[in-house]
């Protein structure tokens, strides 16, 4: 079976965030993986603007390592 790099974009990584309990918004978002707050993802500069990887099995993992269930 082939193996793949799943890459998402920071509107769909907001929103598993957002799913998950966490306010979040691409700002805040873009600012954490530029500062390495958030390991899941890369800030690659280009010469106008950054290009922004996420990877989202890291982002599941990051997300299970700090979730608890909670009753509704």
């Amino acid at each position: 079976m082939a193996r793949e790099i799943v890459v998402i974009s920071v509107a769909q990584a907001v929103e598993i965030l957002k799913q998950h309990g966490m306010s979040m918004y691409p700002e805040h978002l873009r600012a954490g993986i530029e500062c390495g707050a958030y390991p899941f993802g890369k800030a690659i500069k280009m010469q106008k603007h950054c290009v922004y990887e996420i990877y989202k099995p890291l982002l599941m993992r990051w997300i299970d390592e700090r979730s608890e269930e909670v009753s509704a």
